[in-house]
Order: C-alpha cells, then sequence, then structure tokens
C-alpha cells in the first residue's frame, strides 16, 4: 500500500509540474530548447551503423521528456516517435534505417509545430520566411531521400527496373541537396553538402556511362550510409535554425522549475 501510495505522489506531483511549466510566459522557448536536445542526440544516432547504447538511452529519455511536457494536442506525435524508437537495437541493418527514418519525418513535423508559433509570438516576420525557405527545402531533401532509400533496396531485392529507378531518384536527391545548398546554412555545411552531392553525381554519372547493374557497383550498406549522412545534415540545419532562434529569444533559467537539457556547444556545422 506505501508503494502504492508513493506511485499515486510522484504522479500527482508530475501532473502538478507539468502544469506548472505551461503556465510559465516562456514555455514555448523552454519547449524548443527541449527539442532541440532532441534533434542533437539524433543526429548523434542517426549515422552510427551499429548503435551506442547509450546515445540510445539519451534519445529515448529526451522523448519522455518531451511526451510528457508537449501540449495535449502534440502527445500522439511523440508516443509515435518513441513506438519507432523503442526496439531499434534490436532490428536488422535494413530494417534500423526504415524506423530511423520513420523517426527522422516525425522529428521534422514536430521542429514544424513548434517554431512557427514562437517567430509569430514574437511578430518576427523576416525569420518565419527563412524558416520556411529551410523547412520546406528540408522535407522536399527528405521526401527525395525517401525515395532514394526506398529504389536502394528494391535494386537489392533484384526487383524489375529498379537500376533505371535508382539511377533517376540519386539525381534528384543530388538536385535536393543542391537546393538546400544554396540557403544560408553556414560554410561547414554547405561544404558537407557539397561532398554528398558529389559522391551521387559521380554515382550516377558512371551508372549512366555502363550498362552494368548498379548493385555490382555500389553495396546496399553503403547507399543506406549514404542516405543516413543526409539524414544527419537535415538534424544539423534544422539544429543550427534553432541555436540562432534560441540565441535572439533566450528562455530564462531559474532555480524553481528548470527542464533544460543540456545542449551541445558551440554549434559544429556553423
Amino acid at each position: 500500500m506505501v508503494s502504492d501510495g508513493r506511485r499515486l505522489a510522484l504522479g500527482v506531483a508530475v501532473v502538478v509540474a507539468v502544469g506548472l511549466y505551461r503556465q510559465r510566459p516562456d514555455w514555448q522557448l523552454h519547449h524548443l530548447h527541449e527539442l532541440r536536445a532532441l534533434l542533437q542526440h539524433s543526429c548523434d544516432l542517426v549515422t552510427q551503423t551499429r548503435i551506442n547504447p547509450s546515445d540510445y538511452q539519451q534519445l529515448m529519455s529526451q522523448t519522455r521528456q518531451l511526451h510528457h511536457l508537449a501540449p495535449q494536442a502534440q502527445k500522439p506525435m511523440y508516443r509515435l516517435l518513441f513506438h519507432h524508437l523503442h526496439a531499434l537495437p534490436q532490428y536488422d541493418e535494413v530494417t534500423q534505417a526504415r524506423m530511423k527514418n520513420r523517426a527522422l519525418q516525425h522529428i521534422i513535423y514536430l521542429v514544424d509545430e513548434a517554431v512557427p508559433p514562437v517567430l509569430i509570438a514574437h511578430d518576427d516576420e523576416v525569420s518565419l520566411s527563412h524558416y520556411q525557405q529551410v523547412w520546406y527545402a528540408v522535407l522536399e531533401l527528405l521526401q527525395a531521400r525517401q525515395r532514394f532509400s526506398y529504389a536502394s533496396i528494391q535494386l537489392h531485392k533484384a526487383t524489375p527496373n529498379a537500376s533505371q529507378s535508382l539511377r533517376l531518384q540519386q539525381q534528384l536527391l543530388a538536385k535536393r541537396l543542391c537546393q538546400l545548398q544554396r540557403l544560408n546554412i553556414g560554410e561547414m555545411l554547405s561544404s558537407e553538402i557539397a561532398h554528398l552531392g558529389a559522391q551521387l553525381d559521380t554515382t550516377a554519372e558512371r551508372s549512366l556511362a555502363t550498362e552494368k547493374p548498379l548493385a555490382d557497383e555500389t553495396p546496399l550498406a553503403s547507399r543506406l550510409a549514404l542516405s543516413q549522412q543526409v539524414n544527419a545534415v537535415m538534424l544539423t540545419v534544422l539544429d543550427n535554425f534553432l541555436a540562432d532562434l534560441l540565441a535572439r529569444f533566450p528562455a530564462p533559467q531559474d532555480d524553481i522549475f528548470n527542464t533544460l537539457s543540456p545542449l551541445n556547444e558551440p554549434r559544429n556545422s556553423a
């Protein structure tokens, strides 16, 4: 009975704490800070071929934290994100890549639910316009990466016409990378995108110059690794935008109720 009573008291305390959190005038900025921490943990995990248990646990812990603090309307998205992540270490390489990709898609949409309200509340039309350009470029890159990953898996399965499909999808992916590169995203990140684009261009030119199947030239694992590098670029672009936003509108910290998770500073791709 004592244990049940303690659990009930803890549950009530959590509900009260979250209620107080949402009454803070700066709660949206705190929420963005926590979301940025989630982006950083995701970026650490997304390029790992073998998942680091410590990084994985940090990501799961941050997902639970955001689920507790999120508005009721956003909670289903965090539950779905948790669903895609909870058994990640148990999957094979191809399934892992697919679940990472699904989780990334949810994170990108969660960012879009959180950022515009803050910019609108601060009457920052210039930043809102820039954010929309960045987010739509990231979204189009995400969609191109999804098609590239799917075509790569189909080629691995020896699906008819998969080679031609993959050639087309890698050209489109390179085009979307160039589209993102033209935005103001920082010199180091722009160089990384140029390197990824060059890899795709080289593969496309080589495949068009020969009638050999692409599967003989580039193993599936290499294409999946390239896809994860593209994922990391998307997460870093959004992380950099949030870093700039939080630098201009810092959330006040206090000793009474401070939920802010640690961030990796300074920015690595500025």
